[in-house]
């Protein structure tokens, strides 16, 4: 039985604090106790008023403290939730407020029979395996999750990189390339699918390693099985700045020549609440590929 749920904001949305304002009184009505983000707090108050004051807050989700996060946007929402607190194992709900998404599950309009479900337990938890990224990046080291794609690119540079990609220690190709994708199945749609990269089913446990405008055209995208450990070093013959590696869409750091990144399965995967309806992975990919054809 789900008890509490906290709420995760992109305050960017037009209408995110009406919608928070209607999840937190229908949530109430039902028993379900709505909890904040401290660092959200201020905004909170100011546009919902005592409403917000007299309610619960916490600095981050705690898996003993929270049943369930709400996530208030699209699927980059989303992505920024499950890259930041997938270690906590909490279920995520996305509630969209904007375009069409794979990730999320809920209109607005459809709140209350959705809190209905949630409250008779009418859902399932879809998990969807996530990268754990480690290495050296600019001389720092670097840990983090990603629910897409790590990618390692040109950024502002002109010029074409080097790079090699290894899979359990053997080579498997040496890019001349604008970057290199390793994405998840849940990436396959995004970054890897404009770079000419398969569409993979969530649910297959693998990676894509995929080349971005690549020199030769013996580089291919290759899908490897996700128990396999892939490294990506840069292996340029000059020194250059401003190589980008990116997580999810979002720069990270720059990278140096002769730095390396270790991409493996993350031992958490995504956990997303999904209702009982006609709609899914399917139905969404022909929905999102009749949009990205106008």
């Amino acid at each position: 039985m789900i008890r509490n749920a906290m709420f995760y904001l992109n305050q960017n949305k037009p209408s995110v604090y009406d919608t928070v304002r209607v999840c937190a009184e229908l949530c109430r009505a039902r028993g379900i106790e709505p909890i904040f983000f401290e660092d959200d707090r201020e905004e909170l108050v100011e546009k919902l008023g005592e409403e917000a004051e007299n309610a619960r807050y916490l600095p981050e989700p705690d898996a003993q403290m929270v049943d369930m996060l709400f996530v208030f946007g699209g699927d980059g929402t989303v992505l920024r939730a499950l890259d930041m607190y997938v270690d906590r194992d909490i279920p995520i709900l996305g509630i969209n407020l904007g375009r069409l998404g794979f990730l999320l599950e809920t209109q607005t309009q459809e709140l209350p029979d959705a809190l209905d479900m949630l409250v008779r337990g009418e859902y399932a938890i879809e998990r969807r395996m996530m990268l754990k990224v480690e290495g050296m990046c600019n001389g720092k080291p670097v840990s983090a999750y990603a629910t897409n794609e790590v990618s390692v690119s040109r950024g502002l540079s002109q010029r074409m990189i080097a790079l090699d990609a290894l899979v359990g220690g053997t080579l498997v190709d040496h890019y001349i390339a604008d970057g290199v994708v390793l994405a998840s199945p849940t990436g396959s749609t995004a970054y890897s699918l404009s770079a000419g990269g398969p569409i993979v089913s969530p649910d297959v446990p693998c990676f894509v390693l995929n080349p971005i405008c690549p020199h030769s055209l013996q580089s291919r995208p290759i899908v490897l099985s996700a128990a396999e450990q892939v490294t990506l070093l840069l292996n340029m013959k000059e020194m250059r700045d401003g190589i980008q590696l990116s997580i999810d869409g979002q720069a990270v750091s720059r990278m140096r020549n002769g730095e390396r990144l270790t991409v493996t399965r993350s031992p958490h995967d995504a956990q997303l609440v999904r209702f009982p309806r006609e709609r899914n992975f399917f139905s969404l990919l022909k929905d999102k590929l009749s949009q990205w054809s106008l």
